[in-house]
């Protein structure tokens, strides 16, 4: 239970025990942990949804280990390609199937071999020649960038590790203007110590889970937006699973906790990034292009430098390892950059450059404005930055002018404000702190469906 490749191995071999059980055998078990979670009847299907009524349903791919219904909400078209991530014996991806039509193309992506074995035997018993299932990791899936329109999930991240990776996985391989819908168990509150280290309550998709604010979060610094809850559910452990990990007064405090444990169905976009054009008579159009943003390796080292030393921009001090950069490319190519220093809750922002090919594609905000939030999750309040030409730039986008004198040590003592700059540049900064949410607020987000329904 300490390390991720562990926890992979608890979940792969819970699945795979699953996979050669009855529905009904996982219907009475926390979303497939199986008969280790007990089999109370108040317990039956409190976790799964009723997928029978929707079109393509398949009984023999049901194995009734969902939390929502994702496929309902996420907006197929007919000719879309499709991923569902987490793919089991096909449940989703033939529900899918039947909304891309069979000019479409469903992906199913699992890492269990029983479960692929038994999703494939149900496709070519239905003779589904565009839909198929690859084994591998979703933190590192088997497909190529930009293949999908939409992406489904249902009840699977809260089982990764690292589900940054997987967010951004699915950034990458989802097309410019393509969409995720994905329904998850998140947490509001901590769990008590029993359940969070239970190998089976992991297994059933309880103590693998986040608390709802990071996980919509993690969604926000991925850089999708148009972030939306599809439904959101509270879902309640009765006394006989929860007596397994805790004693009675350890169940009576948490229930008296405020703790709450949730189905949520989330849905966002992968935006696409447009440059403006203006002709002589003055009228303008739009070029699309596809820029891919993602976070900054250490071989990406010699073309960062290359590209800060095009545009002016110092690099001496520049860590080789690149953390908490990120970097924009066209057809593999490094258009920008923007990167933090992180001291505590105050960041430097730096080395915010874009080729000057692709400086009408607004790539330098979506970079600052992604990053802001990626370092915002660390806990960094207030971001500075030290400019010669781009003050007119930054004050668009929030930040205000500050006396050197005012400087907080932190930034102070960086190479970049004490030898780098000359001290004719402008010290600006902005702070980048959530506000607080109020609780009905967030009741009235909760109640939201689908984007442009009209509801929200």
């Amino acid at each position: 239970m300490n390390t991720e490749q562990s926890l992979k191995e608890i979940v792969r071999e819970k699945y795979t025990e699953v996979a050669n059980q009855s529905k009904d055998q996982n219907a009475a078990s926390c979303c497939g942990c199986g008969p280790t979670c007990g089999t109370d009847e108040d317990f039956i299907g409190i976790m799964a949804e009723d997928y029978s009524k929707l079109g393509g349903y398949v009984a023999d791919a049901d194995l009734g280990l969902g939390c929502g219904l994702p496929t309902k909400f996420a907006q197929i078209k007919p000719g879309d390609t499709v991923i569902d991530l987490g793919s089991g014996a096909g449940n989703d991806a033939f529900v899918a199937r039947a909304e891309t039509g069979p000019e479409g193309k469903v992906i199913g992506i699992d890492f269990t071999e029983a479960m692929l074995t038994k999703a494939r035997a149900n496709a070519e018993k239905l003779g589904f020649n565009n839909v198929e299932f690859r084994q591998g990791d979703i933190e590192q899936m088997p497909v190529n960038d930009s293949v999908a329109d939409v992406i489904v999930s249902n009840c699977v991240l809260n089982l990764v590790p690292n589900k940054v990776n997987v967010f951004n996985e699915i950034y990458r391989v989802l097309k410019p203007n393509g969409h995720f819908s994905i329904s998850d168990i998140v947490l509001v509150g901590q769990l008590p110590a029993g359940l969070q280290q239970a190998a089976e309550m992991y297994a059933g998709c309880v103590s693998g889970a986040i608390q709802k604010e990071s996980y919509l979060g993690l969604i926000e610094q991925a850089g999708f937006t148009n972030i939306t809850l599809q439904k959101d559910r509270e879902i309640f452990l009765p006394d006989s699973i929860l007596s397994t990990f805790l004693s009675p007064e350890e169940i009576a405090s948490f229930r008296t906790s405020g703790t709450g444990i949730y189905s949520i169905t989330v849905y966002a976009e992968k935006p696409l990034l447009t440059a403006i054009s203006t002709a002589p008579d003055g009228s303008k159009s739009s070029d699309a292009i596809e820029i891919e943003i993602r976070l900054a390796q250490p071989a990406d080292y010699e073309s960062v430098v290359a590209l800060l030393k095009s545009v002016g921009l110092p690099t001496e001090d520049l860590n080789v390892k690149l953390p908490d950069f990120l970097l924009a490319f066209v057809n593999e190519k490094l258009v920008g950059s923007a990167g933090v220093e992180v001291n505590g809750t105050i960041g430097l922002l730096r080395s915010v450059a874009v080729q000057e090919d692709f400086r009408n594609y607004k790539i330098a905000g979506r970079l600052v404005n992604d990053l802001s939030k990626q370092v915002r999750l660390k806990g960094v309040k207030e971001l500075y930055l030290i400019t010669t030409t781009a003050d007119g730039y930054f004050e668009k986008q929030g930040y205000e002018r500050v006396e050197r004198a005012a400087v907080p040590t932190e930034i102070a003592q960086s190479q970049q404000f004490s030898s780098l700059c000359p001290s004719s540049a402008v010290i600006m900064k902005k702070s980048i702190e959530k506000p607080k949410i109020k609780l009905s607020d967030l009741e009235q987000v909760s109640a939201c469906c689908t984007p442009n329904s009209g509801c929200c």
